[in-house]
């Protein structure tokens, strides 16, 4: 396995480092922000992200190739860039507050150019997916401690940390306050969801056949800390996330080992984080059975952006609802008061109205479909496991929009697109190598066949003919 880690570092080095540099601060990017507050630790994320795509870009020009991919989902990301760029100069939005809006719905999902392009084999995804995993579990691990530790060591004595962190807690139904923790993350619901997301990751790769057995023991046990984080983050959500992954993995491949396993598990992370909560947790995720909660907690974020599209049904500019816009830059404008929205959805309703939620759905079921032809073409490959990660993963994310906002967080939002573009790649990839076949195999029996012909029209000589002779 640390094999698959070093394979990054052998080719095109000036991108894969600062790549990997992203994806490193992506996962601590929230203590960098609370206890060194500036604009520079705010996007140091997007500027390691940004250096991987200058360098990327310049080695394309320069070999002269395209930048773009001829894939279905490039076509709807173009629409959606233009869409977004329109509605960062509505009226009524600083541009400033614009710009940075546009950057977070934009931004990440060029990771989706940058995967496609630099995936080379199956060995560079896996030793991403490989990567994202070992930092998730360090992630978990100290989100254990952290809720050891209490509220206070976590959160600094600072203004703009306390407003980023003001729902680091909830109220069980027995009316007791407990600790949401968030680790290395800025809410505990993108750690949770970071978990779910970690975890499916992990226990697809363990079924690979090419790993050794010690690194398939670490893997399923990765998976324990990670589901004990998940249940003190308290995100219902995610729980939700990891049923939806496990189906996933049912629906593609049916053995009832893995079934055991997953089960086992999820089962031991899962009492172990009830009983450091003492129960409390085990109140709170027991209201999952409530349906109507569940119904009512989709269709919050989607009420607040039907209500704010009776107001203005081609929305209210990009930037509206404050995401993706820094504390800091909210500060520049008194008078700008957001539309409070949650989920990507929501979010898009307030922000682009009809348009942008159709373009929306559009994006996400053209990826969310060509995500899973990749998977049924790498079928009985050996990329067919990071393919079952990358999908499952891009499934439960997705599913996330509804009620979070996955694809506009750091890290979940360059991940998802990167590893949809990696994979699409992989199952052209798939696609040349068996064309290859063929062509090859059609040289060999074409020439055959055009000389047995050659024989069956060449004329019999009667036997009298040769005894006259």
């Amino acid at each position: 396995m640390w094999r698959e880690l070093a394979v990054l570092g052998r080719h095109e080095k000036l991108i894969h480092l600062p790549l990997v540099g992203a994806i490193l601060i992506g996962f601590v990017l929230a203590p960098i922000k609370d206890r060194y507050p500036s604009p520079v630790s705010y996007f140091l994320f997007d500027l390691f992200f940004a250096l991987a795509l200058f360098f990327w870009a310049t080695m394309r020009i320069r070999r002269g190739r395209a930048l773009l991919p001829k894939t279905p989902v490039t076509k709807v990301l173009l629409v959606f860039y233009v869409l977004c760029a329109v509605y960062a100069l509505f009226p009524g939005i600083p541009l400033p507050i614009g710009l940075a809006a546009f950057r977070g719905w934009c931004f990440f999902s060029l990771a989706y150019l940058l995967g496609y392009d630099i995936t080379r084999s199956g060995r560079h995804v896996r030793a991403y997916l490989l990567l994202v995993v070992l930092l998730a579990v360090l992630a978990g691990v100290y989100g254990i401690y952290q809720y050891v530790a209490g509220v206070e060591s976590a959160i600094p004595d600072d203004e703009l940390a306390a407003e980023r962190h003001r729902f680091a807690t909830y109220v069980t139904p027995m009316g007791e306050v407990e600790f949401r923790i968030f680790s290395t993350f800025v809410s505990a619901g993108a750690f949770g969801s970071m978990m779910a997301y970690a975890s499916a990751l992990a226990l697809v790769l363990s079924l690979n056949r090419e790993i050794t057995p010690l690194w398939r023991f670490l893997l399923r046990l990765g998976i324990v800390p990670m589901m004990t984080s998940l249940v003190l983050t308290g995100t219902r959500a995610a729980l939700i996330m990891v049923l939806i992954g496990l189906i996933l993995l049912w629906w593609h491949r049916r053995s009832v080992r893995v079934y055991l396993v997953a089960a086992a598990l999820i089962s031991l992370g899962v009492r172990v984080g009830i009983d450091l909560t003492e129960g409390r947790a085990a109140e709170r995720f027991a209201s999952l059975a409530d349906i109507g909660l569940i119904l009512g907690r989709i269709s919050n974020p989607l009420h607040a952006g039907f209500q704010a599209l009776l107001e203005a049904p081609w929305g209210h500019g990009l930037g509206r609802t404050g995401h993706g816009v820094p504390f800091f830059m909210g500060r520049w404008y008194p008078t700008f008061h957001p539309i409070f929205a949650d989920g990507d959805f929501g979010r898009i309703l307030v922000e682009m109205g009809v348009l942008g939620f159709a373009v929306l759905v559009l994006l996400l079921g053209t990826a969310l479909r060509t995500a899973w032809r990749a998977l049924q073409r790498l079928k009985g490959t050996p990329d067919e496991e990071a393919a079952l990660a990358i999908v499952c993963g891009a499934f439960m994310i997705g599913a996330g929009t509804l009620v979070g906002s996955p694809l506009l967080s750091i890290p979940h939002g360059m991940l998802w697109w990167f590893f949809l573009g990696a994979v699409l790649k992989l199952a052209d990839l798939e696609r040349r190598r068996q064309r290859a076949w063929w062509h090859a195999w059609s040289e060999v029996l074409v020439p055959v066949e055009e000389s047995t012909r050659i024989v069956s029209r060449m004329p019999e000589r009667h036997p009298w003919s040769a005894r006259g002779r």
